[in-house]
């Protein structure tokens, strides 16, 4: 009896406390939603803050009143210059008659000018205030993050809403901003992540988008940015985060065209990576650094243009062959461009060899890692195997060359 008493007890206590409000609990009508955050730097070295706003009424269906159907904006940008975050932050506050709050941030966007001179400064401010959120995607761009936050998309509402969608994708290498953290602190390895940009409406080279009329536009994260520490050094184009996503196993349903040489009648076919595994092993000797790279890829073919007949044992061993040459030469040029070019460990090798050899890296090569990464020798072993062909395994050429053929 009395245990049944004190179990009514507490649930008695549990409908009291669910019915009760959250005594810090904030109305929505009284507050300012910032989605997205832009961060650029002034030629006078302050901080340039710029906050998309949410605004709620414009959020609803396209058949409620307001928001698209009168052509409404969903998201209000405002700016403000200060010698610290805090300090801009508080500028736009005064022009706003609702608390500004961080708790719906969806993107961190800094510009390139900013991150060339050390991101750890304003990335303080996100770890240290009670509102930010540490799961923030975070990307950089060649453009002024303030440009980014203003872009109006076609599909959507919000910047901060395509920019999220993209960064969560597998298309990319972004990451959030405490994996970024992770990476500029974590031994032998070296912060990167997706680049932001511009792109005009019509295909063109990623990253050469400048500031200008954004009217025939459109956002895409395509290419990489690269750090050294804490400070931007360069970018990598899209066929080298192509290889950055090979080793850091992000290859799962990436798409890649591959080229058929010449000789073999040209033209190309595109695969989608069905499924890839990644898997290192070091060797360490008096020679240096040896890391060995297993790729294992199952991958469909679609949009075959060139003479290949996938029907035929050869012709498919051919093209997986092909596959695997495309693999390695794209994870070589990557590993090229960050051992030669910006000495900086961003394929986190260094981190595979504390992984295996945790003793060795802290007698050996922890305090030189950074003299010793371009000397690391990386051999690549991609294996490919071929799932699907499609619905037709001769491209519409073939078919239709081999119909015009005279029969018997």
């Amino acid at each position: 009896m009395q245990a049944r008493t004190a179990t009514l007890f507490m649930i008695g206590c549990l409908i009291i406390f669910m019915l009760t409000g959250c005594w810090s609990k904030v109305e929505v009508n009284k507050v300012a939603i910032v989605t997205a955050v832009g961060l650029d730097q002034t030629e006078q070295g302050k901080i340039q803050l710029s906050l998309e706003l949410a605004i709620p009424k414009m959020l609803g269906g396209p058949n409620q009143s307001g928001g698209e159907k009168q052509g409404g904006k969903a998201g209000w940008i405002l700016s403000a210059e200060g010698n610290t975050i805090m300090e801009a932050y508080a500028l736009i506050q005064q022009k706003v008659p609702r608390k500004i709050v961080f708790y719906h941030n969806r993107v961190i966007v800094i510009s390139e000018r900013l991150a060339r001179s050390g991101v750890l400064p304003v990335l303080d401010f996100f770890e240290r205030y009670k509102q930010s959120q540490i799961r923030n995607h975070i990307l950089f761009t060649r453009n002024d993050a303030k440009e980014i936050l203003e872009f109006k998309p076609a599909f959507g509402k919000l910047s901060s809403e395509i920019l999220r969608d993209e960064a969560k994708s597998k298309r990319n290498v972004g990451v959030r901003l405490l994996h970024f953290v992770d990476m500029m602190t974590a031994p032998g390895d070296a912060p990167m992540t997706a680049q932001v940009w511009l792109a005009p409406a019509q295909a063109g080279k990623n990253g050469t988008a400048k500031s200008g009329n954004i009217t025939n536009k459109s956002l895409s994260l395509s290419g990489a940015a690269v750090f050294r520490k804490d400070k931007l050094i360069g970018w990598l184009n899209e066929t080298e985060t192509t290889g950055a996503m090979w080793l850091k196993n992000r290859m799962q349903d990436a798409v890649t065209t591959i080229h058929v040489p010449d000789a073999q009648g040209g033209g190309r076919f595109s695969v989608q990576i069905v499924q890839s595994n990644t898997k290192y092993k070091t060797l360490l000797n008096h020679k240096g650094v040896l890391i060995q790279v297993d790729i294992q890829a199952n991958i469909s073919i679609y949009e075959n243009s060139s003479k290949l007949n996938m029907s035929d044992p050869k012709g498919l061993n051919y093209a997986e062959g092909l596959v695997r040459d495309n693999v390695k030469a794209t994870i070589e040029e990557v590993c090229k461009k960050a051992q030669q070019e910006y000495k900086s460990d961003i394929l986190g090798l260094g981190h595979v060899v504390y992984r295996q050899h945790p003793k060795q890296w802290n007698s050996m090569y922890r305090l030189k890692w950074d003299e010793r990464f371009p000397e690391v020798s990386v051999s690549v072993a991609p294996h490919i195997s071929v799932s699907q062909i499609g619905l037709t395994n001769k491209s519409i050429e073939m078919e239709e060359e081999r119909k015009k053929e005279p029969h018997d």
